[in-house]
């Protein structure tokens, strides 16, 4: 069984794709099963456009789930996510003045491909029922749980229990595109003592750095890295991809290099950071 991909070369009139269905998680420090839409995703360039009349996929796997990916021959229904990051979405609508009421936010989901599926497929969504008074009730509370949560993060306001006003800390948020949850670990973190060091942490523990791979093998060098680096690490876990993510900003503030892997892990931190400091300096200047 391979846990990683391994990309095929052209074989006359095809392509040929060899991959595996798992790979090393390392929060959990087990291989997990990849999602269907990525390995959909993959099968996909056994093909190139243009070129190919047809492809081949080799799907390596234990034998007891041979019969579960059978199912890739057939149709798959494509659902929403939307329901996971409804907290950015209404964010950026309400800054942007196109939610500007409770109302328009459940008109806004309406003409979302989330609300089409609903009623496809109700047990996705954890709906009830498919009828009017099911969905309306379901949209309404999506909404006043995803409303609340916003105001409790301070970046927007409730008047009079139904009009909706974006606060600083939105605004920033969505200027600079990075998740709710980030702009408010920032305003509650950041204070007129915190140090070199506590920027660091505070800027690392981002919520963009929490998919950060983290790959087997990868403990020691980690170990190492983080031994060189001029702000200790506190008992530090090598499987969190925050403490990962301090590693290499780190290094790249004393211009230490890294190799294979985790240079590519650097470049992703750092493409994050840019649009991250700004919204911190913006956070700081706000609370004076």
């Amino acid at each position: 069984m391979s846990s990683a991909l391994c990309w095929g070369v052209p074989l006359s009139a095809h392509s040929v794709v060899v991959m595996g269905t798992q790979y090393y998680d390392g929060r959990e420090n087990a291989h997990t099963d990849y999602p269907v839409t990525h390995l959909l995703q993959m099968m996909g360039h056994a093909s190139r456009p243009l070129l190919d009349n047809s492809g081949k996929c080799v799907i390596l796997c234990h034998a007891p789930r041979k019969e579960y990916y059978k199912f890739l021959y057939e149709a798959f229904p494509v659902e929403s996510h939307l329901h996971h990051f409804l907290h950015d979405n209404f964010n950026a609508g309400i800054v942007a003045t196109v939610i500007e009421n409770k109302q328009d936010a459940v008109d806004y989901l309406t003409w979302t491909f989330m609300y089409r599926r609903l009623t496809q497929n109700p047990n996705y969504y954890n709906l009830q029922g498919v009828s009017h008074r099911h969905l309306s009730d379901h949209l309404s509370e999506l909404v006043e749980n995803t409303l609340n949560d916003l105001e409790a993060s301070k970046c927007i306001t409730i008047e009079d229990g139904m009009d909706l006003s974006p606060l600083n800390l939105g605004m920033i948020a969505s200027y600079y595109y990075i998740s709710c949850t980030t702009i408010e670990r920032f305003s509650s973190s950041l204070t007129s003592k915190t140090k070199m060091k506590g920027l660091l942490e505070i800027l690392a523990s981002a919520s963009e750095y929490a998919n950060l791979p983290i790959r087997p093998g990868e403990e020691e060098v980690l170990r190492r890295l983080i031994n060189h680096q001029r702000f200790p690490f506190e008992n530090p876990r090598f499987t969190d991809p925050h403490v990962k993510a301090n590693a290499l900003l780190q290094a790249h503030f004393s211009r230490q290099h890294v190799g294979g892997n985790l240079s590519l892990d650097q470049r992703e931190v750092l493409l994050y950071a840019t649009r991250l400091l700004q919204a911190m300096v913006d956070v700081i200047s706000s609370n004076g």
